[in-house]
């Protein structure tokens, strides 16, 4: 009963938020994993919509030298995983007098970015899984849209930070966490 009415609490106050400012993610209280995002190009991501597959979640900035490098090595690795049940998402933690979502267009053109342009300028869905900013952040969720293992952080040589991506991401579709 009171997982119920939390969810309907959750509902209330998401559909409430939504319609009053329509900008960053919701977190349900209850510890639920749904997380909705605001993405550049006006689009909700709901990671619920994509359950059956297996989610990368890398926050970052547009200033964050190392979160450039893993960018371009995401775009491989979404390359190579375009065939299986897969997505890529970016997430910018900067706040909309930092960048804005104009801005943010313009990074992702110039960086010929194909892995969606999404925003958590308050940091919200951020800091459940950090206490401090420390870029890039990758989080895994599984099919089920749970976060799956730790979360991973920083960048090293692109060889190397694709070889541990892709050893998360194997794991996840093999169903072995």
């Amino acid at each position: 009963m009171a997982n119920r009415k939390g969810s309907a609490i959750c509902s209330l106050i998401h559909a409430a938020l939504l319609i009053a400012i329509a900008v960053g993610p919701i977190v349900c209280a209850d510890g639920g994993a749904e997380v909705k995002f605001r993405g550049v190009d006006g689009k909700t991501y709901d990671l619920a919509r994509f359950r059956g597959k297996v989610v990368l979640v890398s926050f970052g900035a547009s200033w964050c030298a190392p979160c450039l490098v893993e960018l371009e090595a995401l775009e491989e690795l979404k390359r190579e995983y375009a065939s299986k049940p897969v997505e890529f998402l970016w997430v910018s933690i900067e706040t909309e007098e930092e960048r804005s979502d104009w801005t943010l267009r313009n990074f992702a053109r110039d960086n010929r970015l194909t892995i969606p342009v999404l925003r958590d300028p308050r940091q919200v869905v951020y800091s459940r899984f950090s206490s401090r900013v420390r870029m890039p952040l990758v989080i895994f969720f599984d099919r089920e849209g749970k976060p799956a293992g730790k979360p991973h952080v920083g960048m090293a040589t692109p060889e190397v930070y694709k070889k541990v991506i892709r050893q998360r991401l194997d794991a996840l579709l093999e169903g072995d966490q």
